[in-house]
């Protein structure tokens, strides 16, 4: 997903498409995007903040290219 496509995608429902922790497609919301330097590199890049919808404490971070709109 591209940064203007988080912009609207923002609070609404969102596909996690990695697999990762045995999930797989799953639907969460989209509650925020991060952007953090590589302390490294100094390179700068952006995550995405995702949080399940049933629990509400469950929070993932992943990069944006895993992750598409539902």
């Amino acid at each position: 997903m591209r940064l203007t496509e988080m912009k609207t995608a923002l609070n609404h429902p969102v596909i996690f498409t990695k697999v990762r922790l045995y999930i797989k497609n799953a639907k969460y919301i989209l509650t925020g995007v991060v952007l953090r330097k590589d302390e490294k590199t100094g390179q700068l890049y952006y995550q995405a903040e995702l949080t399940d919808p049933t629990t509400k404490n469950s929070v993932i971070y992943c990069k944006p290219e895993d992750i598409e709109n539902a």
